[in-house]
């Protein structure tokens, strides 16, 4: 049986990996790709808010999971850095593909798992076990045959523009897991998200970059990518209170591999011998990096029981 934490962010995964396949259905019937992400933050605020107030859930009562210590971060702080880091990710991210190949803008995105441990060590001055840091390498290199990134097209602000998406990702995932301590997860996403509403907001806003579809198909597309990154980040947060910040990363190298199958399905693309090495390889690395079953057995067994 998976463990519920690993479910959670595998889950997390399939619904960020379905977004880039669907969001292309939007942007062939003229959406602009910052569109589809103010729209996508908005939905994620509106749905989450509505939860917190029919719930009333203002703090995090559940259960601890084996790395739920009291974060050094005040919750304010928490949720203010990750909003920021929404924003900054989704646009850093999606604005690199101007300038470089998408491949590449995908690989170099992918590095935030090994910025996640860097953070982590300087908060928490936690170290990684030396099995899980050959991991996140080797799961790296597999993402790399899988993608088959194309090097000749280097322009210094594409690699600026997803770097920056990258690190932010990663501050995203690690304040994000903190606050959840403190919080519940639909709270944190409400107030997360609607301060990156603004953000992203004022972006367009400024850049003209505001286009929607004027198609049913379009809306289709929009609609389904709100719903799979609400969903997907709401699984992400609840995973982390199981697994911690640096396993989710790790498994969230999982996403790609998700968008490479459901563009096989459903655009008719196929897997070259490189990319399905690269596959087995990445699948490889989380096993790597995974705990003794046993254990893994064990803590979800006390979980289960308090």
């Amino acid at each position: 049986m998976i463990p519920r934490g690993y479910f959670y962010v595998i889950s997390c995964a399939c619904s960020f990996g379905l977004i880039t396949t669907l969001a292309k259905i939007s942007f062939n019937e003229g959406a602009t790709p910052q569109t589809v992400v103010f729209f996508r933050i908005l939905s994620t605020s509106i749905l989450m808010g509505l939860w917190s107030f029919w719930t009333g859930r203002k703090t995090q009562s559940g259960k601890k999971s084996k790395e739920q210590v009291p974060s050094r971060l005040p919750v304010t702080v928490t949720i203010v850095v990750t909003g920021i880091c929404i924003s900054v990710m989704s646009l850093g991210y999606l604005g690199s593909v101007k300038y470089i190949p998408v491949s590449l803008s995908v690989l170099l995105f992918f590095t935030f798992p090994f910025w996640v441990l860097i953070i982590n060590y300087i908060i928490d001055r936690e170290i990684p076990k030396l099995h899980k840091l050959f991991a996140f390498i080797v799961a790296f290199f597999g993402l790399a045959l899988s993608l088959g990134p194309t090097w000749e097209v280097l322009d210094l602000l594409g690699i600026v523009l997803v770097l920056c998406g990258s690190v932010a990702s990663a501050g995203y995932i690690v304040a994000g897991s903190k606050a959840v301590q403190m919080i519940a997860t639909p709270v944190l996403l409400f107030y997360s998200n609607t301060l990156a509403v603004f953000l992203v907001g004022a972006v367009m806003f400024y850049t003209e970059t505001f286009s929607i579809s004027h198609t049913i198909l379009g809306w289709t597309g929009i609609g389904a990518v709100c719903l799979l990154f609400t969903i997907g980040q709401f699984f992400l947060f609840t995973g982390t209170k199981h697994t911690g910040s640096a396993q989710a990363s790790l498994i969230l190298n999982v996403e790609p591999l998700i968008s490479i199958v459901a563009a096989i399905i459903l655009l008719g693309e196929r897997l070259a011998i490189a990319q399905s090495i690269g596959v087995a390889v990445v699948i490889t690395a989380l096993f790597l990096a995974g705990d003794n079953p046993k254990r893994l057995f064990l803590r979800q067994k006390r979980l289960t029981e308090k």
